[in-house]
């Protein structure tokens, strides 16, 4: 909240505004208390105490300046007005005819403008202010004193306030524009790490890419000339290698380009095929066409499993993710395995990977330990696996969630897109869907 619209609803001054404001009204009921002693009476029909019982009436309304300033001022006009109208009328009636102390009417003016104009600086308010001036001058009958305590005791309260109000509002504002400023400082900060890590991306690109090119046609070369047969096996490894290397490799840069967002339907296949997917299922003749091993995967999630003792569904086809994907899903499904041994040991595991065109899916469930964890065991890991994956997962555009069950059991659930959300293919969505003639 600003200082402008605390102080609009009265909230600005506090606690410490609202012990000042009481202070200073009983210091007006002593002073009144004094004069009324000191012989300033009224001489009227309501007694010699109408004045001293007016004044006290009108510092009670005080008590509720800062909440209901309005309010309060108008009342304090009010009053103010009955007052003159029966000094007008009767002489001595709420007014004393000889008063030992040229203050204003009623006494506590001051407070009633200072608080009405500094939280409140409407028309409303003003007109409030400039009757309490009227009232205090008295045209109709100008003295000196009347004058003397309406500039004193209404106007200079009022500028004051105002001056006061608009040094809280200039200082308000300056905290306002360091703050803006500042928030901008961490925007540019943070476009300046994007900027740079594009540039690395491009780098990376650039250098890696020509290496590993080399590397390919070399394989390739040596494949044809070569008359061992070992020797071409091992060039057309060196060769499939190096072309998925440069599929993954495209793959983790277009991440990095693109911070990670969430890629649109609509993508392209991501193997230099030319050809436009729809709703981000990829031709799967293209993908089948470069053969995958449990390298491209991270490893051999059956084997990963079995050696775990835990259960393995595979639904859908898992040609549908890219590398990046296929490997993030084994990271977690590996992490998950390593929790159970370490902190459920006896538990049966259940690891459940879904893939459709669109998502994978991967949910690893064990159940309640069937016996205590081993404390050097839990002690020896870095309690930090499962946030990296999440940090992992949500650069591919996917959440993780993690939690205890309600049968005392552990369920990790890991949500990626199918394809890796780079803007690589975004260009090549672009380029094709401009290229194809309309409908």
């Amino acid at each position: 909240m600003t200082t402008r619209s605390a102080l609009a609803d009265g909230r600005g001054a506090g606690w410490a505004g609202h012990v000042a404001v009481f202070v200073v009204i009983v210091a007006y009921a002593c002073l009144q208390v004094l004069l009324h002693a000191g012989g300033q009476r009224t001489s009227g029909a309501l007694g010699p105490a109408a004045e001293l019982v007016f004044n006290l009436v009108v510092d009670g309304l005080l008590l509720f300046a800062l909440s209901r300033p309005l309010a309060v001022g108008v009342l304090v006009v009010l009053g103010a007005t009955i007052a003159r109208v029966a000094d007008l009328a009767t002489p001595g009636l709420l007014i004393s005819t000889d008063p030992l102390f040229a203050g204003a009417v009623p006494l506590a003016t001051p407070i009633a403008v200072w608080t009405l104009v500094y939280l409140r600086s409407t028309p409303t308010a003003f007109a409030c202010v400039g009757a309490l001036v009227l009232l205090n001058v008295q045209p109709w009958a100008p003295t000196w004193t009347g004058l003397y305590a309406g500039l004193v005791y209404a106007v200079l309260p009022a500028v004051i306030a105002m001056y006061v109000r608009a040094r809280a509002s200039l200082l308000s504002s300056l905290r306002e524009r360091v703050e803006i400023a500042e928030r901008e400082r961490h925007l540019l900060n943070e476009r300046a790490i994007v900027a740079e890590r594009q540039h690395l991306a491009a780098e990376m690109h650039d250098v890696v890419t020509h290496h590993v090119t080399e590397i390919v046609l070399h394989a390739g070369a040596l494949r044809t000339s070569a008359d061992d047969e070992a020797v071409k096996a091992a060039a057309r490894r060196i060769g499939d290698l190096g072309s998925r290397t440069m599929v993954e490799l495209r793959d983790l840069i277009g991440v990095m380009r693109s911070g990670g967002r969430a890629a649109p339907s609509g993508e392209t296949c991501g193997r230099d095929c030319g050809r436009t997917a729809v709703q981000g299922a990829c031709d799967r003749d293209c993908r089948r066409g470069a053969a995958r091993t449990a390298d491209d995967r991270g490893g051999d999630l059956a084997e990963l499993t079995g050696s775990a003792g835990a259960s393995l569904r595979v639904g859908g086809d898992p040609g549908t993710a890219s590398p990046v994907i296929s490997r993030a899903a084994y990271r977690v499904v590996q992490e998950a395995l390593t929790n159970v041994r370490k902190h459920a040991p006896g538990a049966r595991v259940t690891v459940d990977l879904r893939h459709s065109p669109e998502a994978v899916r991967v949910e690893i469930l064990n159940t309640a330990p069937t016996a205590p964890a081993d404390p050097s065991l839990v002690a020896s890991g870095s309690h930090a696996g499962l946030a990296g994956l999440r940090r992992r997962v949500s650069l591919l555009g996917g959440t993780l969630r993690s939690g205890p069950t309600e049968q005392g059991g552990y369920l990790v659930t890991a949500d990626l897109p199918a394809l890796v959300p780079t803007e690589d293919h975004r260009e090549r969505e672009g380029s094709a869907s401009s290229a194809s003639p309309p409908p």
